[in-house]
């Protein structure tokens, strides 16, 4: 794959604010929808209201790491009860701090757990919260070795313990030789990738769910130099090229599936073809597709049946980052962050039809800030 997909891996693993929080996800419509907005490692909770979409902060903000800490990750527990932030303190050292939360989902300060994690990075929370994944890496005359670590979380206190065994080890490797890539929808899989000299391949874990323990890796899809690749309910490939001679092709998310189940080209809709990033809505049902010629985040329809993408005739106006917007956990809200005015707009999703709708009033947001949408329950 091009460069650009090793930099689309590296900001899915790290602080994924605008892309949504890793490793959190919920097919449960959330009780109560809330918002974390972070800024140098400051974090302010907004409650929003489901229906008319507007934000009101909830406290004071708080600071969750040392003043010459850099934040690098942060995520909520499915139901946010607590808060997992990974950060890098002034001596260039990395932390796993946890912190539990108020009954309006404000972190409590100080953390209840502070771990050293200088070697470990990718928090992945499980999507039942009882376990996360994280990717220990070394590196020894310029080849590198990862092994995935487990934690279970107490589940009376959202504390981690970590479990002695390596559940899983790659290397040696010249480039980084694996990513954690998230969970399947049904939280039954762990997704990881690596790079190649000539592409990409992704491979699935089955996941113990009494106990979060890996079973063996299983290679499910390899990809070329030129292709970016998502993975979900199925999975994306993109190929991008100068004009319209991009595409999209869109496979069952079997094991080393033979041919797509569609194939979408400017025949079939344009931004399949000029797309610069594209997005797969967890159901699975729709795509989104940033498009530089139109100046717009188009929502597509996937058709397996009729194998074929549809345009909803729904779409963002260009987003500040790529790609600049995330679900709420119940993927009824979308909040994105507008070139236009480098705010945060709110909008109804309708999974029914992929509409989106906006309401609620705008919310300036610095250049460095980020969003981390969560539920309370």
């Amino acid at each position: 794959m091009r460069v650009k997909w090793l930099a689309r891996v590296l900001l899915f693993v790290g602080l994924c604010l605008l892309a949504g929080c890793a490793g959190v996800s919920s097919v449960r419509q959330p009780a109560n929808q809330i918002l974390y907005v972070l800024n140098n490692g400051t974090v302010a909770t907004f409650s929003i209201d489901p229906s008319s979409l507007s934000a009101a902060p909830v406290e004071d903000p708080v600071s969750l790491v040392p003043t010459s800490a850099a934040l690098l990750q942060f995520d909520p527990s499915p139901r946010d009860h607590f808060v997992y932030s990974v950060w890098l303190d002034g001596q260039n050292l990395q932390h796993l701090s946890v912190f539990q939360t108020d009954s309006f989902g404000v972190p409590q300060i100080p953390a209840i757990q502070v771990l050293n994690a200088n070697s470990l990075s990718q928090f992945n929370m499980h999507p039942r919260g009882r376990f996360a994944y994280m990717l220990e890496v070394t590196n020894v005359n310029q080849v590198y070795w990862a092994d995935i670590r487990l934690f279970n979380v107490q589940s009376d206190g959202g504390m981690l313990v970590e479990n002695p065994q390596i559940q899983g080890q790659y290397g040696p490797a010249f480039l980084w030789p694996a990513f954690l890539y998230g969970f399947s929808s049904d939280g039954s899989k762990l997704y990881d990738t690596s790079t190649l000299s000539d592409g990409a391949v992704f491979r699935e874990r089955a996941i113990d769910l009494k106990t979060g323990e890996l079973g063996a890796d299983s290679q499910i899809f390899a990809a070329g130099r030129e292709q970016a690749v998502v993975l979900g309910k199925v999975i994306v490939e993109q190929y991008q090229s100068s004009g319209d001679q991009g595409y999209i092709d869109v496979f069952p998310n079997t094991p080393n599936p033979k041919h797509a189940s569609v194939h979408c080209t400017a025949a079939m809709l344009r931004y399949c073809a000029t797309a610069s990033d594209v997005q797969l809505e967890r159901s699975g049902r729709y795509l989104f597709l940033t498009d530089p010629a139109s100046q717009a985040v188009h929502v597509a329809a996937i058709r397996l049946s009729e194998e074929r993408v549809l345009d909803t005739g729904a779409s963002l106006p260009m987003t500040s980052q790529t790609p600049g917007f995330a679900f709420s956990p119940g993927e009824s809200i979308v909040y994105a962050m507008l070139a236009r005015d480098h705010s945060l707009h709110f909008y109804h999703f309708n999974l029914s039809t992929g509409s989106l709708t906006e309401s609620g009033t705008p919310l300036p947001l610095g250049n460095d800030a980020g969003i981390c949408p969560a539920q309370l329950d």
